[in-house]
C-alpha cells in the first residue's frame, strides 16, 4: 500500500516549541488589544506597540497575569515615523530573537466630509498612519523572514479598500493603498515563504468611531466586534505553510436595521 503524500513543510505552528513570536502595532485597544490576548491565549510571544503607554502597561499586565509562560514586551511607537517603527522590529529581534508574524493594525480615521474639505493635517495623518506606517513595518521585518524563510505579514484593511465611499475619501485612498500594497508584496514573496493577507473587516465596534462628526450616532450593536477579527487573524494564521488564503472579508450576518 502507498504512503500518503505528505508535504515537505510542516503546517504553521501557532504555538508549539519554539514558540512563534508576533508583532501587532496599535496594540493598546480596539482589534490590536483582541488580537493581543487571543495570540497570547495560543502561547505566541508578543511584541505589542502603541502611542498610548497607559493602555499597553494595563494590557502586558493583564496577559502575564493569565499567560505567565509566554514573553509580552510592549514599546510606545508611532507608525508614522519609520526610525520608531524599524527600532521596535530591531529590539525584537535583539529580545526575542525573530518576527513570525507581524500584524498591522494600527489605523486612524479622518473627519468625515467632502473631500476638498480635507484638512491638511487629516490628509497626512491618515495616509501616514494607514498606509505608509504599514510600509514602514513590512520593510523592516521582511529581510528578516527572508532570512528565515518563513513569515505570515497580515494587514487588517477595511471593506472601504475594496468599495470607496462618498465622504470617506480620504481614508478610502489609504486603505486602497494598502490593498494594492498587500498584493504586491504578498507576490514578491511568495518563493520566500512568506504570506502577506489582506483582512477586510465592516463596521468595526471600536474607539475609531469615537470624536468623528457623525450625523447619526453608528448602530453598533450591529457591528462586528474586536474579537471577530482576532478570530480571522487566527484562521489565517492556523493554515499549512503550502496554503495561501489571500485575503479575508467580514461582515456581520445580520446587518442592523
Amino acid at each position: 500500500m502507498s504512503q500518503p503524500h505528505e508535504s515537505p513543510r510542516k503546517p504553521y505552528p501557532l504555538s508549539g516549541s519554539p514558540a512563534a513570536v508576533a508583532l501587532i502595532t496599535g496594540a493598546s485597544q480596539g482589534i490590536g488589544h483582541a488580537i493581543a490576548l487571543r495570540l497570547a491565549s495560543l502561547g505566541i510571544h508578543l511584541m505589542l506597540c502603541a502611542r498610548n503607554t497607559e493602555k499597553l502597561t494595563a494590557l502586558q499586565a493583564r496577559i502575564q497575569s493569565q499567560y505567565p509562560e509566554i514573553t509580552c514586551l510592549i514599546r510606545p511607537c508611532d507608525v508614522r515615523d519609520a526610525g520608531q517603527v524599524q527600532a521596535v522590529v530591531d529590539d525584537t529581534l535583539s529580545t526575542l530573537g525573530r518576527v513570525d508574524i507581524l500584524i498591522n493594525n494600527a489605523g486612524v480615521a479622518p473627519q468625515i466630509g467632502l473631500f476638498q474639505e480635507s484638512s491638511i493635517a487629516d490628509i497626512d495623518r491618515t495616509i501616514d498612519t494607514n498606509l505608509k506606517g504599514c510600509m514602514y513595518a513590512m520593510r523592516a521585518v521582511i529581510p528578516q523572514m527572508v532570512q528565515q524563510q518563513g513569515g505570515t505579514i497580515i494587514n487588517i484593511n477595511s471593506v472601504a479598500g475594496k468599495t470607496a465611499y462618498p465622504y470617506w475619501s480620504v481614508y478610502d485612498a489609504s486603505k486602497f493603498g494598502l490593498h494594492a500594497l498587500t498584493e504586491a508584496v504578498a507576490e514578491e514573496q511568495r518563493n520566500n515563504h512568506i504570506k502577506v493577507i489582506g483582512i477586510y473587516p465592516g463596521a468595526v465596534d471600536t474607539p475609531i468611531w469615537d470624536g468623528l462628526q457623525l450625523e447619526s450616532e453608528p448602530r453598533r450593536e450591529g457591528m462586528l466586534t474586536p474579537e471577530d477579527i482576532a478570530e480571522a487573524v487566527v484562521y489565517a494564521l492556523n493554515q499549512p505553510t503550502n496554503l495561501f488564503i489571500k485575503e479575508i472579508i467580514l461582515g456581520p450576518l445580520k446587518p442592523a436595521v
